[in-house]
């Protein structure tokens, strides 16, 4: 008789992104969980406020007795001492947005085999942000992070994960050099 094997799907939200994820019970001594990257509906994000107020009621729902009170406060006057005056930031303006995510881990017998990757992006929507004086000069409206170990085709392609090497057709090693063909 063949040993157990067994999958599960949940499909859930992580700030505002529907997501998907498996977990694979491989055998008696291994597992898999992958978290795979999906096209996204256009949503408004979540506000860095709202996500300080699910923090603490997260903390408070735990009751590990962690201190929160002063979160909100912190970041807001990190903030203010780039605006001149020293006027506060309106956190709420700030908009977070997970665009696609992935997670593959892969868990064996033997330690060496195994295996974690991830992919991430996430957009800072801070438009308004910037103080009208200093606007006309230079305003941010969207700041993009991606963040990643996989090189996974499928994965790269459909996150269109590019390094500035690649965008540019430079070779890895070439010293800025362009590629023969291009």
């Amino acid at each position: 008789m063949g040993s157990l094997n067994a999958l599960v799907g949940i499909d859930f939200s992580l700030i505002g992104t529907k997501l998907h994820a498996a977990y694979e019970k491989k055998g008696e001594d291994g597992y898999a969980v992958l978290l795979t990257p999906t096209v996204q509906e256009a949503d408004n994000g979540i506000s860095v406020l709202k996500v300080i107020e699910d923090i603490k009621k997260l903390m408070d729902n735990t009751g590990s007795g962690a201190g929160t009170e002063d979160m909100e406060k912190d970041l807001g006057d990190a903030l203010a001492g780039l605006k001149e005056g020293g006027g506060a930031f309106d956190l709420g303006k700030i908009i977070v947005k997970l665009n696609m995510a992935y997670l593959y881990i892969q868990k064996g017998p033997d330690p060496k085999d195994d295996i974690l990757e991830y992919a991430f992006q996430l957009q800072v929507i801070t438009e308004g942000l910037i103080p009208k004086e200093i606007a006309q000069v230079v305003d941010v409206s969207n700041l993009s992070l991606s963040v990643w170990n996989t090189s996974r085709k499928k994965v790269v392609n459909q996150m269109q994960l590019v390094t500035v090497g690649e965008y540019l057709g430079i070779a890895a090693g070439s010293g800025g050099q362009e590629e023969e063909g291009e």
